[in-house]
């Protein structure tokens, strides 16, 4: 387009707002053509949001925003502050109308026809923030038709009249002026009651449709907005092809030895990848013993799954991977670039990608590697083929008020997910789980895989589809003995005689406390002065408990004393595993650590440990009931054969379902179905959704460590000179990863805290002794550590 075409509004420096518009909207239109959801029509939805990103920021023509815009610095604070400079309302208006006018073309959507105009009302007046409480969102005061009149007035009808034309053709239908906008404001206090008295009869529903379409339609916008802002509108991602026997490729060139656990590890990849592919079943399982290798096994049928997905509706599902810990997160990218490396398939973070909070802001396409700001855009917004997530950020996307959350929802449709570990969910949230993996499965065109040794039951036997025959190889399962010790309660002192250590076992201790753990690593130490002891615990700096796991996975030490952090996914092997009391699916997890590749009889020991005034210490971190269920459950037997797991997990999580309440899931399902993102009143809402909950409060503190954590920490201080608030934001993402390797949460009460400098507690080099101990971490006094 020329420039004299443009009417010199712009939406950013140095961008015209047409470009701004017209740029989001052929994004929006992208992204949205890249799904195909059961939602609405797919063309509708393309069509509805290409109309929204159209409007979405028409409000940045007004005088007041225009002089904000181009104002010194040093004046735009009081400028912001203004109501008048605000955009998003009076383009949220404008939006609602022009959808209006869209949809009644659409007889067919008459069902719909109310909610999708307030739809695009509620996502372009959020567009630069979190979601409300969509009641309160029906609702305008006089005072905000009276800023909206104002900023009609001040806007230029001739700049104004040129933008509507390049608008009209960038795609939307109706020739904008000043007089039908003021109509619009005129009348959007009227509409917005009509609206108010339907959204109260859908509350009554309990329909999650709702909820998924204006999550999915704020998700295309938001992210749409910013990539066009920071990329421009010429992205593109294009589809790389990962065929579907590249775990066949890849375990062919691996040297398995000839045994019966790899015997058993080949039966199961096979039968699940020769289980015939039905597309109706949308939530499916693979159900195994620990390691029997469940994740090359899913990762396998997620290729061929996706692969037949492609051939036969030609739409890409990217694969989506999620685990619940970031200590195992590493442990599994890695394995899944060995796959794609050993096929000779270029491993840029187009087509594996890693996301969690520390993630480094790094993407590169084949041979182009993006800038940080680009970067961040690409990352966050899940752009690859295959996405290495935590369940906190897949969860927190899915139930979520939060802008910076929800900008990759829409990634989720036509997506592979595989939920690894899915037994660490909590219980209060298995209703709530259910319920939103559904609705994914079912409205936006995806599937969801379950991959663990203990299933829980968040679906019944009718609606999962098995991809194994589980029992098969529960029942040759002869690696590991249980053996409950709960007739009398037992003190740290009496735990360290229980056992010969010098059988020529190696021993692995899990106990549930850090200070019960330490306590007794220093017994441990005692009674084994000549030996190698591992210790590891939370308030050990991760980059030390690397190194630790590595040690273990050496063979090189026997002995090892942990808190439960090792239970899920970590790939660490001994022939005895002592376990304080803990729910039976922990115990389970527990035993997976114990003769994992079967090279001896294993023998996993559960005790009751208390402390000096004979308090447990499992009552400090687990629910009561579920500890009880437990022990009434292995109360029962003298030893517990590993065939057996199966048969009393079960029995396990029946007793849990009949016993434990799930109030908290019924609550945010219940706001879920009532569109209630937020609440001021405290009142249940989506925003309460917290799928870890660490049970008291904790602060992040940094420890000079070694050299490394020095000159990360100087860095760190430097960007103090960097006034530019975005500058220093990208500068930190490119050393955050690094940084993190330092930082551990201590309890917020301790009496032993650091100063605080720049947003940490800081434990320099000089006075590391006072604050942190190189064998066991930081140093706490006047407070119990639990975890």
């Amino acid at each position: 387009m020329n420039t004299s075409c443009f009417s010199s509004l712009y939406s950013h420096p140095n961008k015209y707002l047409e470009d701004h518009l017209s740029g989001s909207a052929h994004l929006i239109e992208k992204f949205s053509d890249e799904s195909s959801t059961y939602l609405l029509d797919d063309k509708l939805i393309s069509r509805l949001t290409k109309v929204i990103a159209l409007c979405h920021d028409l409000g940045k023509s007004t005088r007041y925003f225009q002089d904000y815009l181009f104002a010194d610095d040093s004046k735009k604070k009081d400028m912001k502050s203004m109501k008048e400079t605000h955009h998003s309302l009076i383009s949220a208006v404008i939006a609602f109308f022009v959808i209006k006018e869209e949809i009644s073309k659409h007889a067919a959507y008459n069902d719909v026809k109310t909610l999708l105009p307030f739809i695009a009302y509620i996502v372009v007046k959020k567009h630069h923030g979190n979601l409300n409480d969509v009641v309160t969102e029906a609702s305008l005061d006089d005072s905000d038709i009276d800023t909206m009149k104002s900023q009609l007035q001040s806007i230029d009808e001739k700049r104004f009249s040129i933008l509507s034309d390049n608008l009209v053709k960038a795609g939307l239908d109706v020739k904008l002026d000043k007089n039908t906008i003021n109509y619009y404001i005129e009348n959007i206090k009227n509409e917005l009651r009509n609206v108010k008295r339907y959204i109260r009869r859908i509350n009554e529903k309990n329909d999650l449709s709702y909820y998924i379409l204006i999550n999915y339609i704020f998700s295309l916008l938001i992210d749409s907005d910013k990539s066009e802002v920071v990329i421009g509108s010429d992205f593109s991602r294009s589809y790389v092809e990962l065929p579907s026997d590249l775990v066949d490729k890849y375990k062919l060139q691996m040297l398995y030895k000839e045994n019966k656990i790899n015997s058993l590890r080949e039966d199961a990849y096979r039968e699940v990848n020769s289980s015939e592919i039905n597309f109706d079943d949308r939530i499916l399982s693979i159900n195994l013993p620990t390691g029997l290798g469940k994740t090359l096994t899913s990762i396998s049928f997620a290729l061929r799954l996706r692969e037949k997905l492609y051939k036969t509706f030609n739409k890409n599902y990217r694969i989506i991977y999620s685990l619940p810990f970031l200590s195992i997160i590493e442990q599994n990218f890695q394995e899944f670039e060995k796959i794609l490396k050993g096929n000779n398939i270029n491993t840029s973070t187009n087509v594996l990608l890693k996301h969690h909070h520390l993630s480094e802001m790094k993407y590169t396409d084949d041979d182009t590697e993006f800038d940080t700001d680009s970067s961040k855009i690409m990352i966050e917004g899940w752009n690859s083929e295959i996405i290495v997530t935590t369940f906190i950020q897949l969860f927190h996307t899915l139930l979520s008020n939060k802008n910076k959350s929800l900008r990759k929802f829409h990634r989720i449709a036509n997506s592979i997910i595989i939920l690894d570990e899915i037994q660490s969910i909590p219980f209060y949230y298995w209703k709530l789980v259910k319920e939103i993996l559904q609705a994914v499965a079912f409205k936006l065109n995806s599937y969801v895989i379950f991959v663990t040794a203990t299933q829980p039951m968040i679906f019944g036997n009718d609606e999962i589809k098995q991809l194994t025959d589980k029992r098969k190889y529960f029942n040759q399962m002869d690696r590991v003995v249980i053996k409950p010790v709960l007739d009398k309660n037992i003190h740290l002192s009496e735990l360290v005689d229980m056992f010969d250590l010098k059988d020529g076992r190696s021993y692995l201790f899990i106990l549930n406390t850090i200070a019960s753990a330490k306590q007794f690593y220093e017994l441990l130490k005692q009674k084994l002065p000549d030996e190698e002891i591992v210790y590891m615990s939370t308030h050990i700096v991760p980059f030390e408990r690397l190194e630790r796991i590595e040690l273990i996975k050496s063979k090189k030490v026997k002995y090892a004393v942990t808190t439960q952090l090792v239970e899920a996914g970590v790939d660490i092997d001994f022939d005895v595993v002592v376990r304080d009391i803990a729910p039976l699916d922990s115990i389970n997890q527990s035993a997976g650590r114990c003769n994992r590749n079967w090279q001896r009889s294993g023998e996993v020991y559960v005790v009751s440990l208390v402390d000096e005034n004979d308090k447990k210490y499992s009552s400090r971190i687990y629910d009561k009931v579920m500890i009880n269920i437990t022990e009434k459950i292995l109360s029962q037997y003298g030893e517990i054969c590993e065939k057996d797991f199966l048969n009393i997990i079960d029995r396990y999580y029946t007793a849990i379902s009949e016993n434990l309440s799930s109030d908290a899931a019924i609550d945010i399902l219940n706001a879920v179905y009532k569109l209630k993102y937020d609440s001021d009143d405290g009142t249940p809402s989506i925003s309460k959704f917290k799928l870890i909950d660490d049970g008291y409060y904790k602060v992040d503190a940094y420890i000079e460590y070694n050299d490394e954590a020095i000159e990360l920490w100087q860095r760190y201080l430097e960007l103090k000179n960097v006034k530019n608030l975005f500058k220093r934001r990208n500068i930190f993402n490119e050393f955050k990863a690094d940084f993190y390797k330092y930082v551990i949460s201590i309890p917020e009460k301790t009496e032993n805290m650091p100063a605080d400098v720049e947003g940490f507690k800081y434990v320099n080099s000089d006075s590391i002794n006072e604050y942190y101990d190189k064998e066991t971490g930081f140093i706490t006094k006047g407070v119990l550590s639990i975890w």
